[in-house]
């Protein structure tokens, strides 16, 4: 059985509720000092006991919705951030850093009207209710910084309210809640001789953005490990992206994406690697309100054989 233990409480001061104060430079690199201010709201929770933090933004004046995915890396001891705007659905490029003395500074690499730059993101004055959190842009290779984007942090006692939008989906609404999972497993996941093994597990799922995206923590104590799944909606296409976490790694895993079909199951594929050989993953999902069932299967032959190797039987607890 495992024990699990805390990596990290880096961003445990932000679980909870915090209303949220915005200043925006309304044009970059032009050394204006145009600032346009609104007022927000955040809800953040961690997961893998601090080692992952998610929050979700609201912006009711301009009706949308942001997420930071936070996830701590337990080997290199540094965090990866991604951003997701929903009106694009897409995972932002990675910002990577360290905390240091109360204060945390991530950089990455991302483009702006077709030219790469520089992007920071700084946490400080960091209080049990209190936060401050900003961006910056370099054009010259981290030279120089022009903040553009600052957030002051207040926490409020109540969940804020919802903002009135069209929900975009609601395909994997069935998994919020508490699920006990039997897990059927294949060893090796590809290769003979094989033997199947069963596990318990247990699971707890949620959504954002209206539905758009979906969440899920599992727990697999006799297997070493945790896991966490992001999936991500794209409208214009009425597809996910779904990422996997495995806490070992503390990193996104390459996407499977796909849709449901007519018949209600879920279709996911995507290629990754194998012990370093290149293979297609498939995921199925069958859902329901409360049982449901996930099967994950390899193919090395392009998608015209597949080897299923772990199932998943799901049975609602909550």
């Amino acid at each position: 059985m495992t024990i699990w233990t805390k990596e990290t409480g880096d961003f445990d001061f932000l679980n909870g509720h915090f209303d949220v104060r915005h200043r925006t430079l309304e044009k970059v690199f032009v050394g204006g000092d145009d600032w346009r201010e609104y007022e927000g709201t955040c809800s953040a929770r961690t997961h893998f006991d601090g080692a992952i933090s998610i929050d979700e933004m609201r912006f009711p004046d301009k009706g949308s919705y942001g997420m930071s995915v936070r996830l701590f890396d337990p080997v290199e001891r540094e965090w990866t951030i991604h951003w997701i705007d929903s009106t694009t659905m897409e995972l932002q490029p990675p910002v990577k850093g360290r905390w240091k003395d109360g204060a945390c500074w991530l950089v990455g690499e991302e483009e702006l009207d077709g030219r790469p730059i520089l992007v920071s993101y700084a946490w400080s004055d960091i209080t049990d209710t209190t936060a401050h959190w900003e961006q910056s842009f370099s054009e010259d290779g981290g030279e120089s910084w022009e903040v553009n984007w600052t957030m002051d942090f207040t926490r409020r006692d109540t969940e804020p309210p919802r903002m009135d939008l069209p929900k975009p989906t609601g395909d994997f609404d069935f998994l919020v809640g508490g699920w006990d999972t039997r897990n059927e497993r294949r060893g090796p996941a590809l290769g003979e001789p094989a033997e199947w093994y069963e596990a318990a597990s247990t699971m707890k799922g949620y959504t954002y953005f209206d539905g758009a995206i979906s969440f899920d923590e599992g727990w697999y104590p006799t297997e070493g490990f945790r896991g966490v799944t992001l999936r991500l909606f794209r409208p214009e296409t009425r597809t996910w992206s779904i990422h996997w976490v495995n806490s070992l790694r503390g990193k996104l895993e390459s996407p499977v994406t796909g849709s449901f079909g007519a018949d209600g199951t879920g279709v996911f594929e995507g290629p990754d690697e194998w012990e370093g050989r290149p293979i297609d993953v498939r995921f199925l999902w069958t859902p329901g309100a409360e049982r449901a069932s996930w099967e994950q299967s390899f193919s090395t032959d392009g998608g015209r054989t597949w080897v299923p190797n772990w199932r998943m039987s799901h049975t609602r607890t909550g």
